[in-house]
């Protein structure tokens, strides 16, 4: 399936405006504040209900406005033509609909296709904290397998759950009260470890080849899992003991301080001659990795560290972009696998901080990977012939707003309308 057109009513910069796309690349040109991001997180919206920039979706709607809605429609051989329509109005809430027929929860929405951003904020899946990158695995990995996002339900059911025993407890409750919690979060939390353990065993053979697709130097790449539920095998009876073991600890803080709730995940460059195939991070320091080598033009060579070069760390920003990416690369090619379909790759300004060489080889990577749409502020990030092979879209886009303006309306201060569908 591919994204064949979308229309943004009242979205962000856009009054009405309409854009049409082709199933391989497309390129989106645009000046800065023509409304590239808007048209990316548009789409996004209407596929996944949600933002990928921010969690308030009144920020959403154009300014002036008491409303906004997103239509969208995909194509492809399999399926034929579907049509989407999400709608948000504040103080009555969100619609989707399915050609026609009411989405039952944004999940259900998630549930039907598979999509993948990259928006400035992405690069925070790099930079910034565990708990983003763990909500980015297991929303991808919820939207693949069912199964996946009961566990990741059940398991925080069972965090608060728990978490609350513990305050109890330093309150003043029984220890012995905690008993039938462990349990509960014990069957949870292993769940939801081996599951994630084994959605990031997929991605790391997928994502090392992405990454050095992506490295014109030859570098190695892998991405790794740090959990502490490694050290007990991600086996319930050891999880349970050490639960157990820990309870002064965590009925002090009133938390639950060991559990899948506290995982990382790394993006690593290592050893070209081993990799860390097969050895969790948490293990990483006894393991017997060989250090790689790497020479300067006027320094001593400098080892790679034992367990690999962390990019958060001291990668730099263009390896970072890459390797975010690249992730998003191999979790299509996942889903590709587990579905039989390839899911759009939507990249906002990505090219303008790749070096020419990753450019060249971003968009060789694009030509196979299905429908990318790709923004830029300048066309010659591409090559012509890359461009006569794609479908260029040059902003603005007629119904979009300049910079700065406010869209016209007749009755700002009247009620807002009584149906979001209606909109």
């Amino acid at each position: 399936m591919f994204v064949s057109s979308l229309r943004l009513v009242n979205f962000r910069s856009y009054c009405d405006a309409t854009a049409s796309f082709g199933a391989g690349l497309n390129v989106v040109v645009g000046q800065n504040a023509a409304g590239k991001t808007n048209l990316l997180e548009g789409a996004w919206f209407a596929l996944r209900g949600s933002s990928p920039r921010t969690r308030r979706e009144e920020k959403l709607i154009t300014w002036g406005e008491r409303f906004t809605r997103v239509e969208l429609e995909l194509d492809g051989p399999a399926a034929g033509p579907q049509a989407v329509e999400v709608a948000y109005a504040p103080g009555q809430g969100k619609r989707a609909r399915w050609n026609g027929v009411e989405v039952a929860s944004q999940d259900d929405l998630r549930g039907r296709t598979q999509v993948f951003i990259f928006v400035p904020e992405s690069l925070l899946l790099v930079k910034g904290s565990p708990a983003r990158r763990r909500a980015h695995l297991d929303a991808f990995a919820a939207a693949l397998d069912p199964q996946y996002a009961a566990a990741a339900r059940e398991l925080q059911t069972a965090l608060r759950q728990r978490n609350a025993q513990l305050l109890a407890v330093r309150n003043g409750a029984p220890v012995t009260s905690l008993d039938p919690w462990d349990v509960q979060f014990t069957r949870a939390a292993a769940e939801l470890g081996r599951r994630r353990r084994d959605v990031v065993g997929e991605l790391r053979g997928r994502f090392a080849a992405a990454a050095a697709g992506l490295a014109p130097e030859g570098n190695n790449f892998t991405l790794e899992l740090v959990s502490q539920l490694a050290g007990v095998g991600y086996d319930d009876g050891a999880l349970l003991d050490e639960l157990r073991a820990r309870r002064p600890g965590e009925t002090g803080r009133g938390l639950s301080l060991f559990g899948p709730h506290r995982d990382d995940l790394k993006f690593l460059e290592v050893d070209v001659a081993t990799g860390l195939d097969g050895v969790e991070v948490a293990d990483a320091a006894e393991a017997t990795v060989p250090a790689a080598t790497i020479v300067g033009p006027a320094c001593e060579p400098i080892d790679l560290p034992r367990g690999g070069r962390d990019l958060r760390l001291f990668g730099s920003q263009g390896e970072q972009r890459a390797a975010v990416l690249a992730l998003l690369l191999a979790e299509q090619e996942l889903a590709t696998a587990r579905t039989g379909e390839k899911g759009t790759l939507f990249l906002d300004d990505v090219m303008s901080e790749l070096d020419g060489a990753r450019r060249r080889l971003l968009v060789r990577q694009l030509t196979f990977a299905g429908q990318a749409i790709i923004t830029t502020t300048d066309r010659h990030y591409f090559t012509e012939d890359e461009l006569d092979q794609a479908t260029v879209i040059e902003l603005p886009l007629t119904g979009s707003l300049a910079a700065g303006a406010v869209a016209p309306t007749t009755d700002a201060a009247g009620p807002a309308p009584p149906r979001v569908d209606a909109l």
